[in-house]
């Protein structure tokens, strides 16, 4: 049973449930449509049931990590490509393992939560503006962030980040 349409639709795999619930609470306000996976195994389940338009991951979970997930999504492509947000605490070796074709950006802990809605929204726009151009480049079209890419959120919001 497959979800017919994903353009507004995000998964948010967390073990923290905190930060699970905070995170889905962000995106409903946002009007988005939001499912919740307290593990990679329960994520997995998820993308089995229905596509996304974007995916915020944390890394360090139990069961099946965010490594498992992403590992998931590179033998099972979607149709439509989804935007996979990282969300870790973690700036270790093994991060260097996050395949870049699959990850579009990192969200490091602790993290803003005013440029969560924001950054999901920009996402999903990238997400929307991908499927109406015929053989776009989903790639370069979806890769928001970059390292700066907070830093990028903020002016385009018209903010000072000194002040944040």
């Amino acid at each position: 049973m497959k979800r017919e349409d994903s353009t507004d639709r995000v998964l948010v795999a967390d073990d923290d449930q905190s930060i699970r619930q905070l995170l889905g609470t962000i995106i409903k306000r946002e009007r988005l449509e939001v499912d919740l996976a307290a593990d990679g195994a329960e994520a997995i389940e998820h993308l089995k049931k229905g596509e996304y338009s974007v995916i915020l991951l944390d890394l360090m979970m139990p069961r099946v990590d965010g490594f498992g997930v992403i590992e998931y999504l590179r033998t099972h492509p979607a149709p439509h490509k989804p935007v996979v947000i990282v969300i870790t605490a973690y700036a270790d070796q093994r991060f260097k393992e996050v395949d870049a074709e699959i990850v579009s950006g990192v969200l490091r802990k602790p993290f803003d939560v005013a440029d969560v809605g924001s950054l999901v929204r920009l996402c999903i726009n990238g997400f929307k503006s991908a499927l109406g151009k015929e053989n776009a480049d989903s790639d370069a079209t979806l890769r928001i962030l970059t390292p700066a890419g907070m830093e990028r959120l903020r002016e385009i919001r018209g903010e000072d980040s000194d002040t944040n």
